[in-house]
């Protein structure tokens, strides 16, 4: 009981020794000695002198309030330590501070601390809210295995050194908001419970999410990735949003899971897009931008609503056959019509380029510049026009067309006979080819002579097949 008592006259006479508060200088030893007799230790604008380490005290138990605010500390081992009061530790700069194991039973508040040095939170259990606001931490900062049961506040905070949270818990929201990562930012298999926020947050080098569940709604907001960001083997169980943010490196989602609705509108892709082999539910790539070297993998994807134009992704996408008719089923689903043409027809020049010299790609060279794959109408109504002028040309210069003499019984010339009548002109012949490639037949009043009567059977071979592609090529876009 007397040392306890004099503990506490010799600090109430290191705090009040004189006004200026940034003068004050506590002994390490002194604090350690007031948690170990079990009373409250509240410090304010204090330089404490020495290393704190309370990780060696029996019990290892602090039971009152540990605020120790704006001031200075050297290094700090908290480890293993049980906190059942309050922690407050708002402004207070250290050169290295360790928690590790530590249990925070009560709010723990870290806002506007800096460390110097490197910071270890790795195997901590905070059981209410804990909040690093606006923190600094210059080294490396570690809270690998840290289960944070409610509230887990790091606005604005600066990681110099990176941040480790993998197999960390997060029961309550994490929230990241305008947070700064400038080393690698490692969240291996984290759960986040009721969801995150890293908004506007910044990831200076790689950012690794692989194997990480997010089960309440998430947002990346206006964030920028200057590295890679994985995300692979993630799962989304709601709404994540991506929207308005730059992928400075490539952005991969292999394996992930995306349970409802992810939006990347508005969202930059300097590198690469990966989803190879994603679960997709819902997917908005509207508005989205690719580097001139990007590449889109959606090989083994499944999804079931794709929302991004076909524009956006033809030139970034990896050639894959099932992708491609995958993208074409989900836009006639979304009935975006033109855009399942166009994937098609791309997708059949790619296929085409790729098939070795032979048959099979000759086919589908006369299917390309025939019908456009059956997907470009214009493309027989245009070799039609060009067909009939071109035999109306043929038969015109070569005289190949003669008028017929007005014949009382005109039913009894015979095919055979000598061409009689003089040549028809221009727009006659014109109109002959017309008749010839829409009809297959010919007007009584001309009459091809010597080759042109094969080329009028040449000519309306074509007519049936160039119309027969217009029309079902028509029908298919029509009947729709």
């Amino acid at each position: 009981m007397i040392c306890r008592l004099r503990s506490s006259i010799l600090l109430l006479l290191l705090i009040s020794v004189t006004p200026d508060s940034s003068a004050i200088t506590v002994a390490a030893d002194e604090i350690m000695q007031r948690v170990i007799s079990g009373e409250s230790v509240i410090l304010d604008g204090v330089t404490v002198s020495g290393s704190l380490n309370l990780s060696g005290i029996e019990p290892r138990i602090v039971r009152r309030e540990f605020v120790i605010t704006d001031s200075e500390i050297g290094d700090a081992d908290l480890s293993g330590v049980v906190f059942e009061g309050a922690v407050n530790l708002t402004g207070t700069r250290f050169d290295d501070l360790t928690f590790e194991s530590a249990v925070f039973s009560q709010g723990a508040i870290f806002d506007q601390i800096e460390v110097s040095g490197d910071a270890s939170f790795e195997g901590a259990h905070f059981k209410r809210d804990a909040s690093f606001s606006g923190s600094r931490f210059s080294g490396a900062a570690e809270m690998n295995f840290t289960a944070f049961d409610d509230y887990g506040y790091f606005a604005e905070s600066a990681f110099l050194g990176g941040l480790r949270i993998s197999s960390s818990a997060f029961q309550g929201f994490a929230d990241f908001y305008g947070a700064r990562i400038s080393g690698d930012f490692i969240c291996l298999n984290t759960e986040f419970s009721d969801g995150a926020g890293f908004m506007s947050t910044e990831f200076e080098e790689d950012a690794n999410f692989g194997m990480s569940s997010f089960a309440g709604y998430t947002s990346f907001e206006g964030s920028v990735f200057r590295g890679d960001a994985n995300f692979a083997l993630a799962r989304f169980d709601k709404a994540v949003y991506f929207g308005d943010i730059t992928f400075e490196g490539d952005a991969i989602f292999g394996l992930t899971q995306f349970e409802g609705l992810a939006n990347f509108a508005g969202t930059h892709f300097l590198g690469d897009l990966n989803l190879n082999s994603a679960r997709i539910d819902a997917f908005v790539l509207e508005n989205t931008t690719f580097g001139s070297a990007s590449r889109i993998n959606l090989k083994g994807a499944e999804f079931r609503r794709l929302t991004a134009p076909w524009s956006q992704m033809k030139d970034h996408l990896l050639y894959d056959g099932a992708t491609y008719l995958a993208l074409v089923k989900n836009y006639q689903d979304l009935e975006w019509f033109e855009d399942a043409d166009d994937c098609y027809y791309d997708y059949r020049r790619e296929a085409q380029r790729r098939k070795p010299f032979g048959w099979g790609r000759i086919i589908d060279y006369l299917a390309w510049i025939t019908c456009g794959y059956g997907v470009r109408p214009s493309y027989p109504f245009v070799w039609s026009i060009v067909v009939m002028a071109l035999f109306g040309m043929v038969f015109y210069l070569g005289k190949g067309i003669q008028r017929q003499p007005v014949k009382e019984n005109p039913e009894r010339l015979r095919e055979d006979s000598p061409a009689e009548g003089t040549p028809a002109s221009l727009h006659e012949s014109i109109y002959f080819s017309a008749l010839v490639y829409l009809y297959s037949t010919s007007s009584l009043d001309f009459r091809p002579s010597g080759i042109y009567r094969y080329l009028v059977i040449l000519e309306g071979v074509l007519g049936w097949f160039f119309l027969s592609l217009f029309l079902v090529s028509l029908g298919r876009v029509m009947i729709r």
